[in-house]
């Protein structure tokens, strides 16, 4: 089977989705699935043909600063299908691609759409957009909608899609590598990464952006006393800058991480609180912690947190009904919070920065909770299934299709 994956940025560009649609290319690699991937890049160094792992990446150049430059990626992405499309039996998308829904749809392929997060490409989201009717109809072409949460599932529902395009598949983690360490292996890595043997580490992942409400968590340890604060390391882990993120960090992204570096500055937290910019192995970043914190004020379903459980940590997550409570089984592998709301935000990291036993218990729960649901090769095969039974279905229909135009003509030749 060959399958073409869409996405908006593809490593080694920053991007939860990118992330997570890689591991599941090389998953599906391992079954016997081709994958290549499509998608854009700001970074004129990228633009053409490589490899990520093995799998074969194709790059347009993607320009939002102008109008042209935009009508030229699309145009790019629709030339590409159009030309290549016979190679492939699916279309997947993660996240909404409609230049891809039509010259998909026009070859007659199947098409998968993931959704990758709320208000961003659900269909509630689309249906807001500019010429929001028309684009829900386009997204309509596809033949399955992969919801990864209950809250996009029923947004699928609310916006008309029929119930039968709708297939919930739940991201998936790589549970060899995102697993603990014994005692003595977290003590040498952490000696590596510099991190003090007496102090509790505090772990948060995610580019630095106002979506990601680090700036929730930061006032949340403010809050803090100064000896819960004296025991206690904050590191956040994800791209600051273009420099990280070969050019791709959103609108105001710069003067959100100057605004946060100014509020831990007055708080008086230099010390506490460290941007530690993209990082490749957040795997050992997730060994090395003990406690994982999830302050985002928007998601699809966040990979960290999923990558945190699989590690042991116990969680605390801002509660996104649908979404993180989902997950965490309201409150079963950690503590569901206001993140606006700083001193119960800061009573939650109490209780579990004083008690190590509490954060062992649940951070145990939450590992084991991960590798019965969550594994990515559950989410591999669940995929494989939905690809072929999309594509005998096509193909099914293909066949009826010329076998009804085989009819007409012996009927036609008879008379």
């Amino acid at each position: 089977m060959r399958i073409l994956m869409t996405h908006w940025v593809y490593l080694p560009e920053f991007s939860g989705a990118a992330l997570q649609g890689h591991r599941l290319a090389k998953e599906l690699q391992q079954l016997g699935v081709s994958i290549q991937v499509l998608t854009g890049t700001h970074e004129k160094g990228l633009i053409g043909v490589d490899e990520v792992d093995g799998i074969l990446v194709n790059r347009v150049l993607r320009n939002r600063a102008s109008i042209s430059g935009s009508a030229r990626y699309w145009m790019g992405i629709h030339r590409f299908i159009l030309k290549q499309g016979h190679r492939f039996d699916l279309v997947h998308n993660h996240g909404f691609q409609p230049r891809v829904n039509l010259a998909a749809h026009r070859l007659g392929l199947p098409i998968v759409t993931k959704i990758t997060n709320q208000t961003l490409d659900d269909p509630s989201a689309v249906a807001q957009r500019r010429f929001g009717r028309l684009q829900l109809g386009i997204f309509n072409m596809t033949d399955a909608v992969i919801a990864t949460s209950t809250i996009l599932e029923e947004s699928c529902r609310k916006s008309g899609l029929p119930a039968e395009k709708i297939v919930r598949i739940p991201n998936g983690v790589d549970t060899l590598l995102f697993s603990p360490l014994s005692k003595e292996k977290k003590d040498e890595l952490r000696s590596a990464m510099h991190a003090a043997d007496d102090k509790i580490v505090l772990l948060s992942v995610g580019a630095v952006e106002y979506r990601k409400g680090f700036d929730a968590l930061v006032r949340a340890i403010y809050e803090l006393d100064k000896e819960t604060r004296d025991k206690i390391r904050l590191w956040i882990v994800g791209p600051t800058s273009n420099r990280d993120n070969y050019g791709t960090v959103q609108p105001g992204q710069e003067a959100y991480v100057d605004r946060l570096l100014r509020m831990i500055k007055e708080f008086g937290l230099e010390d506490i609180v460290l941007l530690k910019g993209r990082q490749q192995n957040i795997h050992e970043y997730m060994r090395a912690a003990d406690i994982y914190i999830h302050p985002s004020r928007m998601e699809g379903q966040p990979n960290a947190i999923l990558e945190a459980m699989s590690t042991g940590l116990p969680v605390i997550a801002n509660l996104l009904p649908g979404i993180t409570d989902e997950i965490l089984q309201c409150g079963r592998f950690g503590y569901l919070i206001d993140a606006e709301d700083a001193p119960k935000f800061a009573s939650a990291l109490r209780v579990l920065i004083n008690n190590e036993p509490l954060r062992k218990r649940i951070g145990g729960q939450a590992q084991d909770y991960i590798h019965r649901h969550y594994s990515i090769k559950q989410t591999a095969q669940r995929h494989l299934s939905l690809y072929s039974s999309l594509v005998h279905r096509s193909a099914f229909e293909t066949l009826k299709t010329r076998s009804r135009k085989s009819s007409i003509l012996i009927t036609g030749s008879k008379i």
